[in-house]
């Protein structure tokens, strides 16, 4: 009785530190904004972001509805071959390494640290303040060109949202991919394709 008591207790402590170190974001604004032609016109890769800038708790839960949200019946906000929804997203700041979840619209911490020098090659991506990397998982979607097509469904969304307020964005494929999925702890079924820098 007393080890199932223990057992009990530890799974409690357990499922207590896994909610608290899940970051609730601010609510995404998913109404009004610029409109989408507009945004099309002004969409552009751009690398010269400024290492003080910040990108708010508010533009960062906008943006990741934008990429991954769900919308209506479960469905997402960009497509996905079979409805497999296969996407996972992940948030890499000067601080730690998050993984998204649109379901409670949370960020829960996988890794602390600056991780940003290893998941770039590219000086001005290893000192924005915010990037977004684009992950599948294999085992929902097993078909490269789907889950290619998933992440830049993703990416051209988080691309649309900076332009529509201002921030700067490029996304990235020439990745050291083994040692970024180590830092970011990926699971054998989750597979690294790009990486989206964004700032101001």
């Amino acid at each position: 009785m007393k080890k199932i008591a223990k057992l009990i207790m530890a799974t409690m402590m357990i499922a207590t530190s896994c909610t608290l170190s899940a970051e609730v974001l601010p609510a995404p604004q998913t109404a009004g904004g610029m409109p989408l032609m507009q945004a099309m016109q002004e969409r552009k890769s751009m690398r010269d972001i400024d290492p003080a800038s910040t990108v708010t708790k508010q533009d960062l839960s906008n943006m990741l509805w934008a990429a991954w949200g769900i919308t209506h019946e479960g469905k997402r906000t960009i497509a996905t071959a079979m409805n497999r929804q296969e996407l996972i997203l992940y948030v890499i700041t000067p601080t730690e390494i998050s993984r998204y979840s649109a379901e409670d619209n949370t960020l829960t911490v996988v890794n602390t640290g600056d991780f940003r020098d290893i998941q770039a090659r590219q000086d001005w991506a290893k000192t924005a303040p915010i990037n977004i990397a684009l992950v599948v998982n294999t085992d929902k979607q097993k078909k490269d060109e789907f889950q290619n097509y998933t992440a830049g469904a993703a990416s051209h969304a988080i691309y649309l949202y900076c332009a529509s307020v201002g921030l700067k964005t490029t996304v990235r494929a020439m990745l050291d991919n083994d040692e970024v999925e180590r830092a970011m702890k990926l699971g054998d079924d989750e597979r690294l394709l790009y990486i989206q820098t964004v700032g101001r």
